[in-house]
């Protein structure tokens, strides 16, 4: 049994969090086209007969401008502590600029193996992607490069098997029916600032938060009592909608994907509440899980 750790990083909206999914085969990572959808490291955990990979999604690379950006950069320096792999995402449509080459000059000095996926080739013209991939040719440190479409799953079973190769451990950090190292809270508040992301994504910014106020097991159902909160006072009848109708759709899709994850029927409630500048407030941070202690 090969067992070990890889970091998956890379510019936001890169694809790292599909590509999780992909690899675990569950959705234990969330997804929008917005920036800093991720936003603390999440383990996606993968165990077959010979292995046991635990994938380390990180936030997309930015610049902090908040507590809550600061906590996103310092989840990132943890994911690549002490890891056998880093797999460098490169989104393959929008192409490789200096950023991408710079984050891998980065790694390569850590002397850690540095493994490249160019995402997104389902969308990718080919006369502009080869090019693309010419520049990492050559590359010091690189160790391998691989095309994927994390969406429609093209050569990412090739990717995971080839990663296996690093795997530096031969003991079982989890357990073989383990897919993620989060709570069901964590993910049923995630599932829910997913949901709010997706319906208001040209409206609002990411300055989303999820409090979980209660999630009760009731014999073969639970109940969720759940309050969306917003930085601007401007932002809550955005989320509310004319009349309720927003967050009655938002909350009818979260259930619909709260009950697949928890196989069980979901009564959820949800709230919204405006906490101003929220994101520099150390307090509203803790309560809402975004701590700076090394998991």
């Amino acid at each position: 049994m090969k067992t070990g750790f890889i970091a998956i990083v890379g510019q936001a909206n890169a694809g790292k969090s599909t590509l999780l999914n992909s690899f675990v085969q569950q959705k234990v990572s969330i997804v929008s086209p917005k920036p800093q959808t991720t936003r603390e490291q999440i383990l996606g955990i993968w165990t077959d007969a010979d292995s046991q990979m635990v994938f380390v999604d990180t936030p997309g690379f930015l610049h902090s401008k908040n507590a809550l950006g600061d906590y996103m950069l310092k989840s990132i320096d943890n994911a690549v502590a002490d890891v056998d792999c880093i797999l460098v995402v490169i989104d393959g449509h929008d192409g490789i600029d200096e950023r991408e080459l710079s984050q891998i000059e980065r790694y390569r000095k850590k002397g850690v193996p540095i493994v490249v996926a160019v995402s997104k080739i389902d969308i990718s013209q080919p006369a502009k992607l080869m090019p693309e991939l010419a520049k990492l040719n050559g590359i010091e440190g690189v160790s391998e490069v691989y095309c994927v479409s994390a969406k429609r799953n093209n050569g990412v079973e090739e990717l995971k098997q080839a990663l296996k190769k690093y795997l530096t451990g031969t003991e079982m950090y989890f357990d073989e029916d383990d897919v993620t190292d989060k709570s069901q809270r964590f993910v049923v508040s995630e599932i829910i600032r997913e949901k709010v992301l997706l319906a208001c994504q040209n409206e609002i910014p990411h300055g989303v938060g999820i409090a979980i106020n209660k999630m009760q097991q009731n014999g073969n159902a639970w109940d969720i009592d759940a309050t969306v909160i917003v930085e601007k006072a401007s932002h809550k009848p955005i989320v509310l909608g004319k009349q309720g109708a927003m967050i009655k759709s938002i909350g009818t899709h979260a259930r619909e994907s709260i009950e697949k994850m928890l196989e069980a029927n979901v009564y959820l409630t949800l709230w919204v509440k405006v906490k101003e500048d929220w994101r520099n407030n150390p307090s509203m941070l803790n309560e809402l899980g975004y701590s700076n202690r090394r998991k």
